[in-house]
């Protein structure tokens, strides 16, 4: 307690201390004063007793400064004027503060942002109780997409299998229609979810309540929903206002209960739902689901409720189980999945799949294990090594422009010590005035690295949904941002300055060279000029790989994809209404003169309906040879689509055999197919197809369609996947709402957008369309991953070549400074101005050469190690390399040439003089 007491009287000293000087001198001045007198009383005269006064005193300065270090804390006051210094320090040379801050705000903001979303994609943990507790279930892969999808009669097996664990389930939905009074439509992400989900993942409500058992109740009059957070804030202005609203969702009408938790954004990464519905909202068709089944023929009716099904499956299953008794718990799921199983064994004629799937046993995943991480966890390593690549780079940059700017102080720190500055206390100085830039870099740096992980994230997201992640601050980031404050400090301001203080100011005392400026020496230009390499290394391998992956993403926006992808537009018209869906028979004849309608517009070759609305639409299924039982899963399998007149010839997609669909084709004809050359060949091998017959099962149901025709193949689930084998059946002899009409025009579709919209309303206007884009858009928009490399890459290499270019100007600048007078002795003997200027020019193409090198082989080496992400050879990729070296060596040329023509005019006259 004492010595608190001490220590708070010391720091009022320390704010008081005009005051306490002007009180302590006047007390001094007055013993002083007494002394004085007592001398002269002696017989002294006025002079010599003030003499006396003060030599008794022991010197009124000592005794003040002994006073002040008792009264006040010297280290923290020492520690004031250090920083007052520094702020007029930087102050006075703005160019060096502000390139330094702006270095490392790039530099460590580049890094909390990748790491930012690294984090969120990779190692974020649900933000629930015992996150380790919860598991995906695994029960068995469906027959056709093969996902880990169980029908709801399994589902309720299951959890009365073990009623004391917490079995969820949940599926996801399509986006739907949200209107809100006087206001606008918006689109809704929505998943349905069962009664226990909240409570078993261990949410707590942000207002209102979640779900409970009662909220399963069919035929509700109005359905409750639950929102996402920042859904409900940014839709009704807060949580609370949001709960008891009353909402329509795809015209039907809801009430909001409640609102989860503000970080819970859902189960599954990178998507997070706006709102959660019960599951028994199923059972209206309310919203469309993503499903698989047996197939046609296995007692599957999609127009009524899936909750008494077994064979559709639609389910995504998850659990919270504790980890010592999993294994007691997957064996009692495994019996009461035995039945099921069983059934899905009836989806193939394989006699080897047959026995894989009734030995497979139900396992468990971690939630973390899904397709966003497979995905995206090479891909931001990646950039987070190229992150801390431009880090590197910019302390290189600022520890070199910090060795010139001491030397240029050399004579000021010389002069300093030589009055009794400590080595210590200068370094200590210099690295305060760092501090101060440090800290100034880092508040812009966590600034920008919150605005960077958001960019990242839509850079990363496909065109039709954005990835939502949670990006708030956390502790590993803020570990992360310290640790590369200290690294900076340690890399551009401690260890130059040490070493300028040992080896660099010695050379000053007692020089004249602080008129001419002070020479390097040998191992001084070694060391800078080996920064100086490094960073022409590391940037050149910043630059070939931003060139390597811009060539990447040319090459997949611009690849044979097998249709024409630069003249088709893709329009979307919302047919999933009840005036369309109820009337089906009426269907045809409205495509007819869509058809009709488009085709008259200017500019428009053909246009075609399609069943699929996009990339990754079209569904599985399996096509079975008459005839033949002899054709594996692998063969059978296939992507079906349905399609209009004209199709093929709208997207441009040549007929290698038989013909088209015609208007012939009706629900009262022979049903037909036209198969894609890979499906040709699973199925019939080199024989010709045409007039083969197929169905959706073994004999006597492979007898249903007729191979009229063979098209070549497409890569209709986007440019960088390859064409999957499709079989084509006509959308008339089985009408169905479409979800897209292609135009093909004959020159830029985006032109036709208007009219076209316009004559759909002239055909129809009560028919909405939600969305009209180019072919080439969508088949470009599933490459999220190639565009966050790309343009992350690019800007890192923009950012290294502009550092080189500093740091080449800074040095040179520096050296030529130094050099002055030798330039105007050289100038005086006879050498040109050309000649001065080629002897600095050479001295950064050797820096270049001796970087460039080195740089070339790790660019290749890095090349190699990121093949999977890059088209091409490393042979290929060879040129991008030189590309980017005859770049840089640009770069540092011109930023040279600055100094070299300054070093060049320099007049001989005044640098004799000045000599």
């Amino acid at each position: 307690m004492r010595k608190l007491r001490a220590f708070t009287l010391r720091l009022r000293g320390l704010f008081q201390s005009r005051r306490a000087n002007d009180d302590f001198a006047a007390e001094l001045e007055t013993h002083v004063a007494l002394h004085i007198d007592e001398g002269i009383r002696a017989g002294l005269t006025s002079a010599e007793a003030r003499r006396q006064a003060l030599i008794q005193l022991g010197g009124a300065e000592q005794t003040h400064q002994a006073v002040r270090i008792r009264r006040t804390l010297p280290w923290l006051e020492s520690l004031i004027q250090d920083t007052r210094y520094g702020l007029r320090t930087l102050r006075r040379s703005p160019g060096f503060t502000i390139t330094a801050v702006l270095t490392l705000a790039l530099g460590i903001g580049a890094n909390l942002g990748v790491f930012q979303l690294l984090y969120a994609v990779i190692l974020a943990e649900l933000p629930v109780p015992h996150p380790e507790e919860v598991v995906r279930i695994n029960a068995a892969r469906s027959p056709f997409d093969q996902s880990w999808t169980v029908s709801y009669p399994a589902y309720q097996r299951l959890r009365a299998a073990t009623p004391d664990i917490a079995l969820m389930a949940s599926a996801y939905a399509q986006n739907a229609t949200l209107d809100l009074p006087n206001r606008a439509s918006i689109e809704a992400a929505c998943t349905l979810v069962s009664d226990n989900y909240f409570s078993g993942l261990g949410v707590q409500p942000a207002a209102g309540r979640l779900f409970v058992q009662a909220d399963e109740r069919m035929g509700q009059g109005e359905w409750p929903v639950v929102l996402r957070y920042d859904f409900a804030r940014n839709t009704f202005g807060s949580a609370q206002q949001a709960v008891g609203r009353h909402i329509l969702l795809n015209d039907r009408a809801f009430v909001v209960i409640g609102v989860a938790h503000r970080r819970f954004l859902g189960d599954r990464t990178g998507y997070a739902p706006d709102i959660w519905l019960p599951l028994a909202l199923q059972s209206t068709g309310a919203l469309a689901i993503p499903w698989d089944s047996l197939g046609p023929g296995h007692d599957v009716s999609l127009d009524k409720p899936w909750y008494n099904q077994p064979t559709i499956f639609w389910l995504v299953l998850m659990a919270r189980i504790p980890p010592e008794r999993r294994a007691a718990v997957l064996a009692h799921w495994d019996q009461a999945f035995r039945n099921d199983r069983e059934v899905m064994t009836e989806a193939t004629a394989d006699p080897v799949v047959k026995a894989a799937l009734l030995h497979v046993k139900t396992g468990v995943a971690p939630l973390s294990e899904n397709g966003m991480r497979k995905r995206f966890t090479g891909p931001l390593t990646l950039l987070m090594a190229l992150s801390a690549s431009i880090f590197l780079v910019g302390c290189l940059n600022l520890a070199n422009l910090q060795l010139a700017r001491l030397q240029a102080r050399a004579h000021e720190l010389s002069v300093r010590m030589a009055l009794g500055a400590s080595s210590a206390r200068l370094i200590r100085q210099i690295v305060l005035e760092d501090a101060l830039l440090v800290a100034g870099g880092s508040v812009c740096a966590f600034v920008l690295g919150r605005a960077a992980s958001g960019i990242l994230a839509r850079w990363a997201s496909n065109r039709s949904a954005l990835f939502t992640f949670d990006l708030h601050p956390n502790v590993p980031l803020a570990a992360l941002g310290v640790g590369f404050m200290l690294l900076s400090l340690l890399c551009f301001s401690i260890l130059p300055s040490v070493i300028f203080i040992r080896t660099g100011v010695e050379q000053t005392a007692g020089s004249r060279a602080k008129v001419a400026g002070i020479p390097q020496t040998a191992r001084q230009r070694l060391r800078s000029n080996a920064l100086l390499g490094t960073q022409v290394s590391l940037s050149l391998l910043l630059s070939t790989m931003s060139g390597c992956f811009a060539a990447t993403l040319v090459h997949w926006e611009t690849v044979d994809v097998g249709m024409d992808r630069e003249h088709v537009l893709i329009v979307r018209p919302e047919l999933h209404q009840p005036r369309y869906t109820d009337h089906s028979e009426m269907l045809p004849n409205l495509y007819s003169r869509i058809q009709e309608r488009l085709q008259a517009l200017p500019g428009v070759r053909s246009a075609a309906v399609e069943m699929c609305g996009g990339i990754h639409c079209g569904w599985i299924t399996a096509l079975y040879v008459h005839g033949r039982n002899d054709l594996t899963d692998a063969q059978v399998h296939g992507q079906e689509d349905h399609v209009g007149v004209g199709f093929f010839s709208t997207l441009g997609i040549p007929i290698l055999r038989g013909r088209d669909f015609s208007s012939s084709d009706t629900d009262k004809t022979q049903p037909v197919a036209i198969l894609s050359h890979g499906y040709a060949r699973q199925l019939f091998a080199d024989a010709d197809p045409i007039g083969q017959w197929v169905g959706y099962g073994p004999a006597p149901n492979d007898h249903k369609f007729l191979i009229v025709g063979e098209v070549a193949d497409a890569r209709v689930n986007g440019a960088e996947r390859e064409a999957p084998p499709a079989v084509y059946m006509s959308i008339n002899q089985n009408p169905a709402p479409v979800n897209s009409i292609r135009v093909r025009a004959v020159g830029d579709p985006r032109q036709l957008s208007e009219s076209v919209r316009h004559a759909l309303y002239e055909v129809d206007p009560a028919l909405p369309v939600s969305e009209i884009v180019p072919l080439a858009t969508e088949l470009n928009g599933d490459l999220g991953t190639e565009k966050l490399l790309a343009r992350l890459a690019g800007i890192y290499a923009s950012l290294t070549l502009l550092l080189v270019a500093i740091g080449f100007y800074g040095v040179m600048s520096s050296r030529t400074a130094r050099r002055k007078s030798e330039f105007g002795i050289r100038l005086a003997l006879g050498a040109t101005r050309r000649h001065i200027q080629m002897l600095i020019v050479r001295q950064t193409a050797r820096i270049l050469f001796a970087g460039i090198l080195p740089g070339a082989i790790l660019s290749i080496l890095a090349v190699r190690a990121t093949g999977h992400f890059l088209y091409g050879s490393v042979s290929a990729n060879s040129l991008v390399i030189i590309a980017a070296s005859l770049v840089l060596a640009l770069a540092g040329i011109l930023a040279t040439l600055v100094p070299a023509r300054r070093a060049a005019a320099v007049d001989p006259m005044q640098a004799l003089r000045a000599e």
